[in-house]
Order: C-alpha cells, then sequence, then structure tokens
C-alpha cells in the first residue's frame, strides 16, 4: 500500500490484518513481501483453528447443540454451518485477493489528495459514517448479553454454544462492516466527483446565460470534463477491485446473518409455543441491524451515479449568444461511460444490493415462519 492513510484508516487497516481481514501491508511497515507472507499465513491458521472449532462444536458428545428436542439441534448446528461457511469464504477471499486488495488501496491514495496534515477530529467527522455502524451495534451487542446473562440464568449448554458461536458471529460482523469501510471510501470519491460536475454545470449556465464567457471556455469545459472522465474510470476500477476482492464473503456473510435471523425467529416461535424458558434469542436483535447497515452503504454508494448523470446533462451546450457542439458530444461519451460503466453492487451477480433486498428477506422469513408454525405440532412428544 501507498499513500498515507490517516490515523483512523491506520488504525482499523491494522485491526484487520489481526483478524486474518487484510492481507497486504500498510504504509511505514518494513518489508512489505515478508508482510504480506505473514498475514497469509495468519489467514490461513485462523482459518483452520476456527474450521476444527466448529467440526468439534458438531461432533462432540459434550451440550454444544440443544440437546432438548431435534429442532433446537438442528437450529444450532445450522448456525454452526452457516457461520462456518462465512469463516472459509472470508479467509478464502483474504488469500486469493490480495492483487485486487493492493489496488482498491493504489487507487484510493491516487484519488484523494490530502494537503497538509488532517486532523484527527476531521478523520472522525469524515468516517463517522462507518465509525457509527462499528462501534455502534458493538456496543449495543455487548449490553444485549450483559442485560440477559442478569436475566437468563446461564445453563451449561448456553455457556458452551456462545463461547463458541459468539466468536464467528462477531467476525461476520467485523467483516460486515468492512464491506460498510470500503463502500464508504467509494462513496466519497463518487460524492466529490459529484460536486464538481454541479460546479462545472452552474459555470456553463451562467457563462450562456449571460453571455460573460472567456475566449476558450468551451475548450476549458472539455478539458474539465476529460478530466472528471477519467477520474470516473479510477472510482470504477476502485468498484471493480472491491467487487474482486469481496465477492464470495458478501454471498457468504449476507446469507450467514439471513440464516441467524431466520432461524431465531423460528425458535423463538418454538419457544413461546412450548413454554420454553429461554430468551436468548433477543440476541438476534442486533443482526436484524447488520444487513440495513450493509444496505445503506451500498444504496448510498449506488445512487449518486444516476446523480452525476443528471448534473452532466445539466450542461448548458448551446444558447442564444453561445454554441458548443464539440463539448455536447463529449457528454454524450461520458453519458455512455456512466452507462456501461454502472456502479452496482451485487452478490456474484445474483442480485442488487439496495432497499428492495430488505423487502425480499422480511417476506421470505414471513413465508417461512408461516410453514415453522404449521409444523410446529408435529415436533411436541406425540410425534417425536
Amino acid at each position: 500500500m501507498s499513500g498515507h492513510l490517516g490515523q483512523v484508516l491506520q488504525f482499523h487497516l491494522r485491526l484487520y490484518q489481526l483478524l486474518g481481514f487484510h492481507g497486504i501491508a500498510l504504509p511505514g511497515d518494513k518489508s512489505p513481501g515478508r508482510m504480506r507472507r505473514r498475514l497469509r499465513a495468519w489467514a490461513l491458521f485462523l482459518l483452520v483453528s476456527l474450521s476444527a472449532l466448529v467440526l468439534w462444536c458438531l461432533t462432540s458428545n459434550d451440550d454444544f447443540l440443544y440437546r432438548g428436542d431435534m429442532f433446537g439441534y438442528a437450529n444450532d448446528a445450522l448456525k454452526y454451518v452457516f457461520a462456518e461457511l462465512a469463516v472459509v469464504a472470508i479467509y478464502v477471499d483474504t488469500l486469493t485477493s490480495q492483487r485486487h486488495v493492493a489496488n482498491f488501496w493504489w487507487l484510493h491514495a491516487k484519488l484523494t489528495q490530502r494537503v497538509g496534515a488532517v486532523s484527527l477530529r476531521s478523520e472522525l467527522r469524515q468516517y463517522r459514517r462507518y465509525l457509527i455502524c462499528l462501534y455502534g451495534m458493538m456496543m449495543f451487542e455487548l449490553l444485549l448479553h450483559l442485560g440477559l446473562w442478569q436475566i437468563q440464568p446461564l445453563t451449561h449448554h448456553m455457556a458452551l454454544f456462545w463461547m463458541t458461536y459468539e466468536p464467528l458471529v462477531c467476525l461476520t460482523y467485523m467483516r460486515n462492516v468492512q464491506f460498510v469501510l470500503h463502500m464508504e471510501l467509494l462513496r466519497e470519491q463518487l460524492a466529490h466527483l459529484e460536486r464538481e460536475m454541479v460546479l462545472l454545470a452552474q459555470y456553463s449556465k451562467f457563462a450562456c446565460e449571460t453571455g460573460r464567457s472567456f475566449p476558450g471556455f468551451e475548450a476549458f469545459l472539455r478539458r474539465s470534463l476529460l478530466q472528471k472522465q477519467r477520474i470516473y474510470s479510477d472510482v470504477y476500477d476502485m468498484f471493480r477491485c472491491f467487487q474482486g476482492a469481496f465477492n464470495f464473503s458478501i454471498l457468504a456473510v449476507m446469507l450467514t446473518i439471513n440464516i441467524r435471523i431466520a432461524v431465531d425467529c423460528y425458535f423463538m416461535y418454538y419457544t413461546i409455543y412450548n413454554s420454553i424458558a429461554n430468551i436468548d434469542y433477543y440476541l438476534i436483535l442486533p443482526a436484524l441491524l447488520e444487513i440495513p447497515a450493509f444496505i445503506y452503504a451500498s444504496q448510498s454508494c449506488m445512487v449518486i451515479v444516476p446523480r452525476i448523470a443528471h448534473q452532466l446533462h445539466s450542461i448548458v451546450t448551446d444558447s442564444g449568444c453561445c454554441s458548443f457542439p464539440d463539448l455536447s458530444q463529449q457528454i454524450q461519451n461520458f453519458s455512455l461511460q456512466l452507462l456501461h460503466q454502472p456502479v452496482r453492487i451485487d452478490c456474484l451477480g445474483l442480485t442488487i444490493m439496495d432497499c428492495s433486498l430488505l423487502t425480499r428477506i422480511a417476506c421470505s422469513v414471513g413465508t417461512y415462519m408461516i410453514y415453522t408454525i404449521q409444523f410446529i405440532p408435529k415436533f411436541k412428544a406425540p410425534y417425536m
């Protein structure tokens, strides 16, 4: 990695290195090649260790899985299986996508122009969305655990299950906010480009309405547009690197969170129906915020491109006092670039990560809840 990251990014990328999520060296690290090899070995070690932990939990005779009935047993096993799927996808992406990650941060350093030192307060304000998402949900999860175990008696099964499953939950959560960080960096670059396009549209409108343009004004506009096209091309390359670095793990993490929500919703109804003294399903509340946090960051990033196109076509190329046919042609060229290089965040092309995904998730959980309610009586003793 090259360039100056700032204190906030430096700290959090170092944290992701410790978790095995960031497989390249940071600016200032000595021997980047050696650091990269160490990070790959560390990610591989974490992958093997966590996979062995999940396998032990699934095959052990101890009470890692709920033994009261087959329904609870299957639910706990399903959580472990999909958590393992997420862990494998996360660390395989880390091990195989170092080139994409390095290119992403190289482009970020190229596009980010810092004049002098930036204060910590400015950095905190700049990354406030990411920081609120990270530390807000972390505190929410911690408070829920502290409150729950004051009310709910901690049985042997619950202690074993949550001591082994909660680290997997934390890893998927940290990977999710890592996605949010990268999308926030993309959004910043697109928002900066949009602001520059607004100024360009205002310049052209003022010049054509007042007739106060200067010689070479069309050439100035065309040079400015060409510069904006190059900036958008770099931002699009950043987006492609983001997709290449996190494609599989985005799908696996979203699927794992969705499965956890669905399973805990079913089990919540099941425990209420059978009057089981167990309220640990309240721990799904932070998970209910994780997918909306990702989708909000994704949607905030994607909606800027149509706004850039709107500002592009707001540039005045013809009026009573001036006409710029070459500028009009360049605007059409830039418009085609925006059309053929859209910033569209998806999971391997399967589904676009926008607000409509929340509706589909809610409908799927609701549909299977209906099936669960219909089949709950079959899990009672006479049917087992």
